[in-house]
């Protein structure tokens, strides 16, 4: 079963189709249907699965004095009875932290070559950086190390 497209994606698919149409070229989504984006490294890191980088980040962040936790999300079935429950944070970050100097962390492994960002995670990290926090998508050591300082940790 496909998600019923919003209106602001509609919009959106119609402004780039005209666009296209004016530029006279052949007219193509410039995003997924679904909402999901394409993330992609920024450094050259070796091509591991998810649940490799999420290990690795995790000792890092331990090793270099970083205090955080696996935010593991999720549902499931209550006994069998059919009861469905949530939990976690939705679109939250797979390690949530929280830097020395006080200032709240999260970060979304993905895998080494690339993966997708939902929409639920986009509107995550819009909030954490609105309220200062830092949101960082790695697929390996290096760039987490590279966006760390970057961000001056």
């Amino acid at each position: 079963m496909t998600k019923k497209r919003t209106k602001q994606q509609k919009l959106s698919d119609q402004f780039d189709a005209f666009k296209c149409m004016q530029k006279g070229v052949p007219v193509k989504r410039q995003g997924r249907k679904d909402g999901y984006i394409p993330t992609k490294p920024t450094v050259l890191v070796p091509d591991l699965p998810e649940s490799e980088v999420l290990k690795q980040c995790m000792t890092h962040l331990r090793a270099i004095g970083i205090m955080c936790n696996r935010n593991n999300t999720g549902s499931g079935d209550i006994h069998g009875t059919g009861q469905i429950y949530r939990y976690g944070i939705a679109g939250g970050g797979d390690i949530i932290g929280l830097l020395p100097t006080g200032k709240h962390l999260e970060i979304e492994a993905k895998k080494g070559k690339g993966g997708l960002l939902s929409p639920e995670q986009q509107r995550r990290k819009v909030d954490i950086e609105t309220n200062n926090g830092i949101y960082l998508i790695v697929h390996g050591v290096a760039e987490i190390s590279l966006l760390l300082q970057l961000h001056g940790v």
